[in-house]
C-alpha cells in the first residue's frame, strides 16, 4: 500500500530517535523513505526492524549512501511540499470561486419564482457582492477585494461595470446553469484581460522602461525570464563540474577494476562517490530542463499577450470616434467595438496572464530546489588522487591509440556470487544470443531504461552508476519491446545472453541500494509507478499529519547531592497539570463591591483603641503667677459734680515664697 499508516508512521520517527540518540540527526521523510526500502529488502517487520534501520544509517560503511538518499529526498520533499501548497491555494480559491457561483445558481433557480419587489432587492446585491467578487476571486484579483488595493479596485470594479452593466443581471439569471456557469468564467478572464490590456497602455504611455504603476496586475514574464537566465548560467556551470567529476571517476574505477576485485574497499568507495555525483548530477540536469521549458513556455504566454494587447488597440483605434477605455474598463458603444470581436482576445489574453502566473509558481519550486542542491555540492572528502587519476588517463589514452576512440580499457573484474547471473563464455555465448530472442543494436538510443545507465555495470560491478554508451556501436539491446543501454559492447552481450535474469537481478540491486532508485528512474512518476512506497511525496504527507505521543526524557543522577532539587519533575504533562491547577485557583479568587447606600444593609462594628495615660511625678513642685490686671469705671455714683472715669488697676501679688 502506497499510503502511509500509523505504524509506518510510529517506525520512521523512532529511527528518528535512535539515530539522534547516536549523534546523527535524520530528517524524518528521510527516515520513512529509508523504512520502506528495506521493507522492499524484506527485513522483517518485527520489533527489531527500528533496531535494524538505525544500525544501518550508522554504519560507516552506509553513511555516503544515506548522503545520497539524503540528498534524493530533500530535493523531491521540497518539490512535493511545494508544489502541493500551490495546488492547496489554487484549490481554495477555486472552491470560493465555486462557493459564488453555487450562490447564482441558486438564485437563478428560485428567480422566475421572485416578485418584481424581490428582484430588484436582489440584483444590488447579487451584482456588486456576488457577481464582482466572483470575478475577482476567479481571476487571481483578490487584492482589489482588499483596502489596501483601492487602485486596483476601482480599476476591476470599472473593467467589471463595463463587461457586465447591471441592467443585464436579470436577463443573465434567465439562462440555463451551464451557460451561466460558463460565461461567469468568460467573465473573469474577460475583466482580467481588461486589467493586463490598460498595464499595457500605461506602459506604453511611459515609454516601455519604467515600471507598471501602483494597482496595476503585476507582469510575471520580466521577473520568471530574468531569473530563469540566473539559474540556467549557475545550473549549466554546476552541471559540467559534477560531469567532469563523474568522467575522472569513470577513469579510474575502469583501471582499477582491472586488478581489484569487486569487494574491494577503495572500489567500493570510489563507486559510491561516483554515485552521489551522479546523482546530484541527475538533479541538476532535471532542474536545467525543467527551467528551459518554462522559459520557453513563459517566453510563448507572454509573446501571446503582447499579441493580444496589440489586437485589441488596433480594434479600439480602428473605432473612429470611440474611446475605447474609459476609466479602467473597455466599453461597447453604438458605432464603436463589437462585442463578439473583442471580447474572445480580452477572454485570450486573461487566460494566458493566469498561466504566466502559474510559471511564476512553478519557478519558485524549481527555485526552492536549485537553492536547496547547493549544501550537497561538496558534501564529502573525496578519494581522488592525482596519482589515480593521471594512471587512469595514461592507461586509457593508450588503450584509444591502439584500438580506437570506442575501445575500453580492459574487461573489469566482477561480481560473481549467488546474487547476480554467471559469466556466459564462449562458445555457450552465441549459442544464447539465439535463443533468448534479445536484438544487440548500436547506441545512441534516446530513450533507455533504468534512465540510460548499464544494467551490466548495476549488477555485476556493485551497483556502480555507468552512463550507456550514445556513439559506441552495438552497446544496446531490445528485448520485448524495451531497450537497455550499456557502456560496452561486452555487457551488452552478457545482458542479451539472459536478460530475463538481469532484469531480476536489477530489482534485486535497486532494493539492496535504494540510492540508486532516483538515479535509474529521473521522474518522480516513473519512482511512483516502480516503487509505490518510495514515492517522497506521499511520505512526505504522511510523515506531516500530526500524531500525539508522550515523550519524557530523564537526566542521570546527580554527582552534588546538596544540588538535587527535591521537587523536580520531569513529566511534561504533570508540570502542564500543575500549571492549569495554578491558572484555575487564580480564576477562583472572590470579588466584592459596594455601593454609596450599601452600609444600611450590613452591619458594621468599629473598634477604638483609647490613648494610654502616662503621668509623671517631679521631686519639686513649682509654678508662677503672673501680674492680674483689672479695669472698671468710676463716677457712676455719688456726688453730681463728679466726673465718669475708667480705673486701671494693676495686682502683683506674686507666690508665697517671694514675700
Amino acid at each position: 500500500d502506497a499510503t502511509m499508516d500509523d505504524r509506518s508512521r510510529e517506525t520512521a520517527v523512532d529511527v528518528v530517535r535512535r539515530c539522534r540518540e547516536a549523534g546523527i540527526e535524520l530528517d524524518p521523510v528521510l527516515a520513512a523513505y529509508h523504512c520502506a526500502a528495506l521493507r522492499y529488502q524484506g527485513v522483517p517487520w518485527d520489533d527489531a526492524f527500528t533496531q535494524t534501520a538505525a544500525e544501518r544509517i550508522v554504519a560507516p560503511r552506509s553513511r555516503l549512501a544515506v548522503d545520497t538518499m539524503a540528498m534524493q529526498v530533500a530535493a523531491d520533499e521540497i518539490r512535493a511540499t511545494m508544489t502541493a501548497a500551490i495546488a492547496a491555494d489554487r484549490r481554495d480559491r477555486e472552491e470560493r470561486a465555486a462557493a459564488y457561483e453555487r450562490e447564482v445558481l441558486t438564485v437563478a433557480a428560485s428567480f422566475p419564482r421572485m416578485t418584481q419587489r424581490e428582484q430588484a432587492d436582489f440584483m444590488e446585491h447579487m451584482w456588486k457582492n456576488v457577481f464582482f467578487r466572483y470575478v475577482c476571486v476567479k481571476g487571481g484579483m483578490e487584492s482589489a477585494l482588499g483596502i489596501n488595493d483601492e487602485v486596483g479596485r476601482e480599476e476591476t470594479f470599472a473593467a467589471f461595470k463595463s463587461v457586465f452593466p447591471k441592467h443585464e443581471t436579470t436577463r443573465f439569471l434567465t439562462q440555463t446553469a451551464p451557460e451561466i456557469s460558463a460565461q461567469l468564467r468568460e467573465l473573469a478572464s474577460i475583466v482580467l484581460g481588461i486589467r493586463v490590456f490598460n498595464r499595457r497602455l500605461e506602459e506604453l504611455s511611459r515609454g516601455g522602461n519604467e515600471p507598471s504603476p501602483s494597482g496595476a496586475v503585476p507582469d510575471p514574464a520580466p521577473g520568471y525570464l530574468n531569473l530563469g537566465a540566473k539559474m540556467r548560467e549557475d545550473l549549466a556551470g554546476r552541471a559540467h563540474s559534477a560531469a567532469r567529476l563523474c568522467a575522472q571517476y569513470r577513469c579510474i574505477l575502469s583501471h582499477q577494476a582491472l586488478r581489484r576485485d569487486p569487494g574491494d574497499e577503495l572500489l567500493e568507495r570510489l563507486a559510491d562517490e561516483n554515485n552521489n555525483r551522479v546523482a546530484y548530477w541527475s538533479i541538476v540536469r532535471a532542474l536545467i530542463e525543467d527551467n528551459a521549458e518554462g522559459i520557453e513556455r513563459v517566453d510563448d504566454l507572454a509573446q501571446r499577450v503582447h499579441d493580444g494587447c496589440e489586437e485589441v488597440r488596433a480594434l479600439i483605434e480602428d473605432a473612429e470616434g470611440i474611446d475605447g477605455v474609459q476609466s479602467g474598463g473597455v466599453q461597447s458603444q453604438s458605432g464603436g467595438v463589437r462585442r463578439d470581436a473583442l471580447y474572445p482576445i480580452l477572454e485570450s489574453v486573461g487566460a494566458n496572464h493566469s498561466a504566466l502566473e502559474d510559471e511564476a509558481a512553478a519557478q519558485e519550486v524549481i527555485h526552492a530546489v536549485s537553492a536547496r542542491m547547493t549544501d550537497f555540492s561538496k558534501p564529502f572528502e573525496t578519494s581522488l588522487t592525482n596519482e589515480l587519476l593521471h594512471e587512469g588517463i595514461r592507461v586509457e589514452k593508450m588503450a584509444k591509440e591502439r584500438y580506437g576512440p570506442h575501445a575500453v580499457v580492459g574487461v573489469p573484474k566482477i561480481d560473481e556470487s549467488k546474487d547476480v547471473p554467471k559469466t556466459v563464455v564462449e562458445p555457450h555465448l552465441s549459442r544464447k544470443l539465439s535463443e533468448t530472442g534479445a536484438e544487440i543494436t548500436h547506441g545512441g538510443v534516446t530513450t533507455l531504461e533504468y534512465g540510460g545507465y548499464d544494467v551490466f555495470a548495476l549488477c555485476k560491478r556493485r551497483g556502480l552508476a555507468l552512463p550507456a554508451s550514445m556513439t559506441a556501436p552495438d552497446t544496446a539491446v531490445v528485448f520485448q519491446g524495451k531497450t537497455y543501454g550499456f557502456a560496452d559492447e561486452y555487457g551488452a552481450k552478457q545482458f542479451a545472453s539472459q536478460p530475463e535474469k538481469y532484469v531480476r537481478a536489477m530489482h534485486a540491486t535497486l532494493f539492496r541500494m535504494p540510492e540508486l532508485v532516483r538515479i535509474t528512474h529521473p521522474s518522480g512518476e516513473a519512482t511512483a509507478r516502480a516503487f509505490p512506497n518510495l514515492d517522497v511525496a506521499k511520505l512526505a504527507a504522511g510523515m506531516s499529519v500530526a500524531s500525539p505521543t508522550e515523550f519524557g526524557t530523564q537526566t542521570d543522577t546527580h554527582p552534588v547531592e546538596r544540588h538535587v532539587d527535591k521537587d523536580y519533575e520531569w513529566n511534561e504533562w504533570a508540570l502542564r497539570r500543575r500549571a492549569l491547577h495554578a491558572a484555575n485557583l487564580l480564576r477562583k479568587a472572590t470579588h466584592g463591591s459596594q455601593t454609596h447606600s450599601s452600609h444600611f444593609r450590613r452591619e458594621n462594628t468599629t473598634q477604638v483603641w483609647l490613648p494610654k495615660r502616662n503621668e509623671t511625678q517631679t521631686v519639686v513642685t513649682k509654678g508662677t503667677t503672673m501680674p492680674q490686671k483689672k479695669r472698671y469705671i468710676g463716677g457712676m455714683r455719688g456726688a453730681p459734680d463728679v466726673k465718669l472715669n475708667v480705673v486701671n488697676v494693676e495686682l502683683d501679688l506674686g507666690q508665697p515664697y517671694e514675700h
